[in-house]
């Protein structure tokens, strides 16, 4: 791969990345009014974290699936439809949490939060394992 193209990757990851913490940022803590929000910073940290480690994994190893994974575009207008369907309650599921957090809908213990950040952390490390045994089958 030439150098020229592999800077490209690397600009597009660093930028998507930085997009994707801010707007998960905001997305949590604006609606909570503060940045005391441990529960917030702890679940970035569990989801931000690993993709780090992810990130340079695919830049070192297939440099080519991660940008096929930052394309976004879909063809088919039904596609299109469910995707911005699916965005917005996705969206949806970074504000609620950060109005509960300031309006004290419910009070989530403390074990609760952390086995719950550890769930997504292992989703997360599941999906890797199983792009990463995709990518070698078809590498």
């Amino acid at each position: 791969m030439k150098q020229s193209k592999v800077q490209d990757i690397k600009k597009k990851v660093f930028l998507f990345f930085s997009l994707a913490f801010i707007a998960i940022g905001l997305a949590l803590f604006l609606p909570a009014g503060s940045l005391n929000y441990w529960q917030a910073w702890t679940f970035m940290g569990f989801l931000f974290i690993p993709a780090i480690f992810v990130m340079f994994y695919f830049l070192k190893h297939d440099r080519e699936f991660l940008e096929r994974r930052l394309r976004f575009r879909e063809k088919e207008t039904q596609e299109k439809i469910i995707i911005k369907i699916a965005q917005l309650f996705f969206f949806i599921g970074f504000l609620i949490p950060g109005f509960d957090y300031r309006y004290g809908w419910s009070n989530v213990p403390f074990w609760l939060v952390i086995a719950s950040d550890i769930v997504v952390f292992l989703a997360y490390i599941t999906i890797f394992l199983y792009s990463r045994k995709i990518v070698t089958l078809h590498g």
